[in-house]
């Protein structure tokens, strides 16, 4: 990409960016969005402009503040116009050369294209999703991945299952992985007190089938003799009601709907473990957040899960028939013997996944999709990104590991946001308040 005129002056290259999904719930999806256009213009040459839409610019700004991102509004037009019409409308209009979509792009028009595939779950466990979903998602991202110039994903996980599901050119499929903004995290985690209250365990997610919340309460069943409650964040996402019923009726369970992100990184820093047993995720940041508060982790064994935990966390596999059970032990096994807090393992985990590296990613595919390609393949990681999976067999305990060089990250965002399991600000300040509490939504 040369974008040398034959006047000598470089040209403007526009890349717009669909930023409608921060104007919805809090999912992965929106972090990593949120996390990229704080850092993405810093990586980008002078000449190229980064144009993001939003039906709520000014509250999308300021999630963003300071980084020379321009805002536009986004008319709410249901997806299928804003995706057939609307895209190819404002290529023209703003003259935008590349477009960043999440899942599905323009068919047609909307400039050069590159897509955003978090996961192709609805492929790989078709059971969890309904049968329109299903067909929409087979038909709209399989055609979005063979049109786009360049294709980004989060994990190696997620790479793997697009190159064989959709069989596109493995150097157009490269890899922007999620990280995890350490600053907030480690101050909690430095700032970690005893808590007058019981110890508890910690559930980070959307409540729905997916991540498993029902497993969850039956391996609170099996530790509560020891005395410890289950801390469940995340608000309702179709979860069953079966599930929801029994949240709400455990005398041991407290569910926080709402939480700030300083709230949720003391949530993370005081609690004895993350208790992580989703059945598929594309990658898994919960699990990134917590390692960075030091907090020690039990988590699912499958697909991208252990990708995002590295080896200091303990796996097992949630669709087991006795998984219950397989959790427990290794939740008791961290109630008897916990782990150092922090773990330099875990924290040598967490120092090879930044922001700064997911944005310089991006950065070489939107060089790649204008003309100037980056290292075929994967996509090379920045310093201090990982380069190979770290994830124990399954129900396995941590495998050795050497003692880390380094146990920081680099971050220029100050200004913590919300985990993608939050949802608000709640009114709630120290690891104190649950005692006694049952929900606060």
């Amino acid at each position: 990409m040369s974008g040398v005129p034959p006047g000598g002056a470089e040209r403007t290259v526009r890349l717009g960016v669909d930023a409608h999904v921060l104007d919805g719930k809090y999912q992965g999806s929106r972090t990593w969005l949120v996390e990229v256009l704080r850092r993405l213009p810093h990586h980008l040459p002078g000449n190229v402009e980064v144009v993001a839409y939003s039906r709520d610019p000014q509250a999308a700004a300021a999630l963003a503040p300071g980084t020379g991102v321009r805002w536009r509004r986004l008319p709410r037009w249901p997806a299928p116009l804003r995706i057939l019409l609307y895209w190819p409308f404002a290529a023209r209009r703003h003259g935008l050369e590349l477009l960043l979509t999440q899942y599905i792009c323009p068919p047609f028009g909307g400039g050069g294209q590159l897509v955003v595939v978090h996961d192709v779950l609805f492929e790989t466990h078709p059971e969890l999703f309904g049968a329109l979903t299903r067909w929409r998602n087979r038909l709209l991202v399989r055609a979005s991945v063979r049109r786009a110039r360049v294709v980004l994903t989060v994990s190696r996980y997620s790479r793997r299952a697009l190159l064989a599901r959709y069989r596109v050119p493995s150097a157009r499929v490269r890899l922007a992985p999620n990280g995890v903004d350490p600053v907030p995290l480690a101050t909690a985690r430095r700032g970690r007190r005893g808590s007058t209250g019981r110890p508890y365990l910690l559930f980070v997610g959307r409540l729905e089938p997916r991540k498993n919340l029902g497993l969850a309460l039956d391996v609170l069943d099996r530790v509560r003799h020891r005395g410890v409650r289950l801390v469940v964040v995340g608000r309702d996402d179709a979860e069953s009601p079966r599930t929801l019923a029994r949240l709400q009726e455990d005398p041991d369970a407290v569910h926080l709907a709402d939480v700030h992100p300083a709230r949720l990184a003391e949530l993370y820093a005081a609690a004895e473990l993350l208790l992580y047993p989703s059945v598929a995720e594309g990658w898994g940041i919960p699990v990134l957040e917590a390692q960075a508060a030091g907090t020690p982790v039990v988590a699912s064994s499958l697909t991208a899960v252990p990708e995002a935990g590295g080896p200091a966390c303990r796996y097992a596999d949630p669709t087991a028939p006795d998984a219950a059970d397989r959790f427990a032990v290794l939740v008791e096994q961290i109630l008897e013997q916990p782990p150092p807090r922090p773990d330099p393992v875990a924290l040598d985990h967490v120092a090879r996944h930044d922001w700064e590296g997911t944005a310089r990613a991006v950065s070489t595919a939107v060089a790649q999709a204008l003309g100037r390609p980056g290292p075929a393949g994967e996509g090379r990681p920045g310093p201090g990104r990982a380069t190979t999976d770290h994830g124990p067999p399954a129900g396995s305990t941590p495998r050795a590991a050497p003692t880390p060089s380094s146990t920081g990250t680099r971050s220029s965002t100050p200004t913590p946001t919300p985990a993608q399991s939050s949802t608000g600000a709640a009114n709630l300040t120290g690891a104190a308040n649950l005692t006694g509490r049952k929900s606060a939504t």
